[in-house]
């Protein structure tokens, strides 16, 4: 027989719709029988990438259907098609909407009431002032300790510098853990533009805020010159060893410039590298007290660091560079910084980071002229460096007078202090 039968079901428009909102209720109930729990480990150790390390996926989720009515092909079954589809579409949407309301409409994480003072096992943990995706407050390190209020697996509820604030909890202990107030650093030569050092088998030394108001940043205080032999060897005066673009200890055009020089002498017949240095420990010691971590490059009359391994190491191991020093001039001047030069403005890594430089040498020389330290001229002077042209951070060579200057320790005392200001200001 050649008649075969045929059956063709045309769907009304509300046969559609509760077709669609049937198919959505069982989708529903199959999630909510079968869909799985598998929450990601925050961890809040500063040395791993923010998406690795700090937050946590997006656990709002779209599920959508692949089952649907099957209709003719027929033009009679088009509208009825369209209705099926739109209906389907409008269900999906309201099922989307319906999740992720309820993601962030979740309840929040449930503490345990605790009243005891915990310590820190790692180094560079974050502190927040919300769980998982909060504001990073600070960082805490090896053996810091804080007075815990609430525990969860996961976060604990702290009190930090007079607030409320969280930390992972998988690096808190009831246990003492003694604290690092220092570490050695030695330089990497893989680090970015290492190989372009000369001279590093010297270790600079990290020290570590131990008050409670740590600000979570750190200041490398380089103390100028001071590297025995560093005149004799030669580095590249720019990354991309094109020449410099103005003067200084090393003129214009030059491709390579003197790893470290010797530095001028005051009148008395003292070093410069030796007054650079009473000034960088100075700073040090207001610094910590301030709450900052401090990277000192150098603490004795020699370090074997030049000028980029200095540069290099503080990009890797701290949040701003300052390089303290004092001009060759006999007028007693007044302080000033080098700022970045026009012609190098242009080039990696300077071009990130010049206008913070900027921004960092003017709030330092408004800190000290607050505390009443002379100022020469606007407080600024263009300069192509070595240390500017390898710098990846905010970082400014400081100028604190000259061969008649007066750095005795009342007067050391004052350029701390203002120094200090500047970079508070710089950070606030």
């Amino acid at each position: 027989m050649k008649n075969h039968f045929k059956k063709t079901i045309f769907l009304s428009a509300a046969a559609c719709t509760a077709l669609a909102f049937s198919l959505s209720s069982c989708k529903k109930t199959y999630n909510a029988e079968f869909s799985g729990t598998s929450a990601a480990v925050s961890v809040e150790e500063g040395t791993l990438t923010d998406t690795e390390a700090n937050v946590l996926p997006n656990e709002s989720t779209t599920v959508e259907s692949n089952i649907g009515p099957t209709v003719p092909a027929a033009n009679s079954g088009s509208q009825a098609q369209a209705t099926v589809l739109a209906a389907t579409n409008t269900a999906a949407q309201s099922n989307k909407v319906s999740e992720t309301t309820a993601a962030e409409t979740a309840a929040p994480i449930s503490f345990q009431s605790r009243d005891e003072k915990v310590y820190i096992m790692a180094d560079d943990v974050n502190i927040r002032a919300l769980p998982e995706t909060g504001e990073v407050l600070g960082k805490a390190n090896t053996g810091d300790s804080f007075h815990r209020t609430g525990y969860s697996d996961k976060w604990s509820r702290i009190e930090y510098n007079g607030q409320t604030a969280f930390i992972s909890s998988d690096y808190t202990t009831t246990n003492v853990v003694e604290k690092k107030t220092s570490e050695a650093v030695s330089f990497n030569t893989d680090w970015e533009f290492g190989g372009n050092s000369k001279i590093n088998s010297g270790t600079a030394t990290l020290y570590y805020a131990a008050g409670s108001n740590k600000k979570g940043k750190t200041v490398c205080v380089n103390a100028g010159h001071g590297t025995k032999g560093g005149e004799s060897v030669k580095t590249l005066c720019h990354p991309d060893g094109t020449a410099k673009v103005t003067g200084g200890s090393t003129a214009a055009g030059n491709t390579h410039a003197t790893a470290v020089s010797s530095g001028t002498t005051m009148s008395d017949g003292t070093s410069e590298a030796y007054v650079n240095l009473k000034v960088a420990k100075a700073l040090k010691n207001v610094l910590l007290e301030r709450g900052y971590n401090v990277l000192m490059i150098r603490e004795s009359e020699d370090v074997q660091l030049d000028n980029i391994a200095r540069t290099v190491m503080a990009n890797n191991r701290s949040d701003c560079h300052i390089a303290i020093h004092y001009d060759s001039t006999t007028k007693n001047k007044g302080a000033f910084f080098m700022s970045v030069a026009d012609g190098i403005k242009g080039m990696y890594p300077v071009s990130t980071i010049w206008q913070e430089s900027d921004r960092l040498g003017a709030n330092v020389i408004n800190g000290l002229s607050a505390n009443g330290v002379k100022i020469f001229g606007d407080g600024s002077m263009q300069m192509d460096l070595t240390q500017t042209s390898y710098s990846k951070i905010p970082s400014i060579d400081l100028e604190l007078g000259d061969k008649v200057s007066d750095y005795s320790d009342s007067t050391v005392a004052v350029l701390a202090k203002g120094i200090a200001d500047g970079i508070d200001s710089y950070y606030s």
